[in-house]
């Protein structure tokens, strides 16, 4: 197995400079992580899924150590920056697609993805996500109003945030899950940034376009993002295929990264 413990890379294109990690040897695996993560909530996955794919997982705009100046930006502009790093790595091995992971917010860019390229995608999998044109407060109303209550003081209610994303049992053996919720890595600009572009109106996806077959993929404990809203994209997507991994939270990639692997990989190999 090979580039087990690879470097931050970088590529650059239009202002924006985006920061990459790429571990293992197979085919191409892209990551697109969820809109308060980077790359680094892949570290488990990764290492999963590193003996049977290359595995490529990057920081979005105004996340981790990208860089991309001030100009403000839409799931649009996310969807061609991923397809832009999917088209130079996918240069230097020589092809000229590869699959793909979305998980939560993330799971929209990689719809806007493989609407606008298709060519680039090989198979895709959208994980613990929601139709493109929805909103989580349409889909949870309950849940998102007691998460802006908590989040006005995040440092007392971290525990009460963090128990949406992750289970009991996971949080009590790794009190630190609940640190991710205390704050956040992001400048104030970063910020407003990535606020403004969650509030804008989201993009039509053309789902006639998407060609690559398709995993939805669900945790069954998923307290944000219920099972079933992300089962609804099947009637958007011809073909799609469902699955659910019972007792998963929200961040199924990070609790069990090694279940998600299995799923992921069942669904890539066949």
């Amino acid at each position: 197995m090979k580039n087990n413990t690879a470097e931050i890379a970088f590529a650059t294109w239009e202002g924006v400079r985006t920061a990459y990690r790429k571990v293992g040897e197979g085919p191409l695996l892209f990551l697109i992580h969820g809109g308060e993560a980077d790359h680094t909530m892949f570290t488990g996955l990764m290492q999963a899924l590193a003996g049977g794919f290359t595995v490529v997982a990057y920081d979005q705009r105004d996340s981790g150590q990208t860089e991309n100046g001030n100009s403000l930006y839409g799931i649009e502009d996310l969807a061609d920056d991923a397809a832009k790093l999917m088209a130079i790595v996918s240069k230097s091995h020589d092809v000229s697609r590869g699959h793909v992971f979305g998980t939560s917010f993330g799971g929209q860019i990689a719809q806007a993805l493989a609407a606008r390229h298709p060519a680039l995608v090989d198979r895709l999998v959208l994980g613990s996500t929601w139709r493109v044109g929805q909103s989580v407060a349409e889909i949870n109303p309950e849940v998102m109003r007691d998460l802006v209550r908590l989040r006005a003081d995040p440092q007392a209610n971290a525990p009460a945030i963090a128990a949406y994303f992750f289970t009991q049992e996971y949080l009590a053996e790794h009190p630190e899950a609940i640190e991710i919720f205390r704050g956040t890595k992001r400048t104030a600009a970063q910020q407003q940034r990535r606020s403004q572009m969650m509030q804008a109106a989201p993009p039509r996806v053309d789902f006639s376009k998407v060609s690559a077959p398709i995993l939805l993929l669900a945790g069954g404990s998923d307290r944000l993002i219920p099972a079933h809203a992300t089962f609804e994209l099947a009637d958007h997507i011809r073909g799609a295929q469902c699955t659910e991994l019972k007792g998963l939270p929200h961040v199924g990639t990070m609790e069990a990264p090694e279940r998600v692997a299995a799923a992921i990989r069942s669904f890539l190999d066949r």
